[in-house]
């Protein structure tokens, strides 16, 4: 892939030596190009130094992953308005028993591993533009054992929205418009009456059956009630999970409303204020027989105002699903869960190299379907480019060309209900392609 993408993500990252850069964005390439294979493997004689690199005390992982945000940020700065979808994920490292410093993955049973909650950067259309916060802990014992109705509000995991929700407000410059995406987990009261700076909104789907007020009157009514009962706008349509075989176009009727949210009666409830939203309510009414249809019922702190910003709404929430992509891409694409590391601590700031290689191929995967044309030297080297000519025996001008030259190395061929390579096909067609290379390279005596 293009030789300077790497750079680029750790161009400002905080090292202890300047030469630790260029061991690091040579092994985030090699990575890249071989996801798929171990950590040992990939880098070869590398290894050693990047090893020393992540066990260093002075390498931490805010200092690894600061050029990558900054990197992200300016391309956010290219968008007027920007989506960050954020959520949680478990990495399991139960099989590894000489790792040190992990914690339970939940009450019951024995896994052991941390969680990471990321949020990611993503273009109106949905193109993965980078992450703009990461925050990985471990479950202590003790927090595992207590209750979460007698956890101290510091100790409580919910508090993972608002850190990412500030991390956000911090990478972001203030005249940066975005809206944070959350799922059901995310819809909790003080998270959506925390104070937010201009220019950043929330979406959060909703999943407790909360009592709320009508706008302008005192009719106090479950939050479903008022769901079914909203004006209706119109019907509007989109396909859902594009990048997936179960992808179909959705009808939806659109209703909404504007809502007064009570603080809750339990816990600090003079600490907490009334907050106003707005509810969108997306139904399928007719779905094919035999397939459940889709129902989200939405909050946002965007006004709904007409028909045409409560449509952007069902289409800007079904982009969160570009987070779980990421997640599964970190996983199953990068086989981080496979790392052999010998502690926590390393494999934290390991995690900060990992989710530049991940969002790398997520982006790939993205761009031939959401910027197609862009020239093929976004993705390729000129001899990987020249490879792929002579094996295909076509030209490759875009970035199109070149995802279709490098999926159909693993043959995949482009079909009307699945145009677009999925992130497992493309990881999978980059090795090839690097196998390729380094063959050219052994048969000409070419130096790397």
């Amino acid at each position: 892939m293009q030789t300077d993408w790497a750079y680029q993500e750790f161009s400002v990252s905080k090292f202890w030596d300047s030469r630790c850069r260029r061991s690091i964005v040579r092994a985030c390439e090699s990575l890249a190009e071989n996801a798929s294979l171990s950590f040992s493997m990939v880098l070869g004689s590398r290894r050693k130094a990047v090893s020393h690199i992540l066990h260093h005390k002075e390498t931490t992982s805010a200092g690894l992953f600061h050029g990558h945000v900054r990197s992200t940020v300016r391309r956010c700065q290219a968008h007027e308005r920007v989506l960050i979808a954020s959520d949680t994920s478990y990495f399991d490292f139960t099989s590894h028993k000489a790792t040190t410093g992990l914690g339970r993955l939940s009450n019951l049973g024995k896994g052991q591993g941390f969680l990471v909650h990321s949020a990611l950067a993503l273009t109106p259309k949905g193109l993965p533009l980078g992450l703009l916060h990461q925050k990985s802990w471990v479950r202590s014992e003790a927090l595992v054992e207590t209750p979460k109705r007698k956890r101290e509000p510091a100790d409580k995991e919910s508090k993972k929205w608002l850190e990412a929700l500030r991390g956000v407000e911090k990478a972001l410059p203030t005249s940066q418009k975005a809206l944070l995406i959350q799922d059901r987990e995310a819809d909790i009261f003080s998270f959506f009456a925390a104070k937010r700076r201009a220019n950043i909104d929330l979406l959060i789907r909703a999943s407790q059956p909360r009592n709320v007020f009508l706008e302008g009157t005192q009719t106090h009514c479950s939050l479903w009630e008022v769901a079914e009962q909203a004006l209706v706008l119109g019907v509007t349509s989109f396909i859902l999970h594009p990048d997936r075989k179960e992808r179909r176009e959705v009808l939806l009727t659109l209703r909404t409303a504007r809502i007064t949210v009570p603080p809750p009666v339990h816990g600090r409830k003079q600490e907490l204020a009334t907050t106003f939203l707005w509810v969108v309510f997306a139904r399928e009414e007719a779905p094919p027989p035999e397939t459940e249809g889709l129902e989200w019922v939405l909050l946002t702190s965007v006004p709904m105002l007409d028909f045409e910003l409560a449509a952007q709404s069902v289409v800007d929430y079904s982009r969160r699903w570009a987070i779980e992509r990421f997640h599964y891409t970190l996983k199953s694409g990068c086989q981080f869960e496979r790392l052999q590391m010998d502690s926590f601590d390393t494999l934290q700031k390991a995690l900060s190299l990992y989710s530049v290689v991940a969002w790398r191929l997520l982006y790939l995967t993205y761009l031939s379907r959401e910027a197609p044309e862009t020239p093929a030297e976004e993705i390729l080297s000129r001899r990987e480019r020249e490879l792929l000519q002579q094996k295909t025996g076509r030209p490759l001008i875009t970035v199109r060309d070149a995802i279709l030259a490098v999926a159909s190395l693993v043959n995949f061929r482009p079909t009307p209900s699945a145009p677009n390579p999925g992130v497992k096909t493309l990881w999978t067609g980059f090795r090839k392609l690097a196998d390729m290379l380094e063959g050219y390279r052994i048969a000409r005596n070419i130096s790397t």
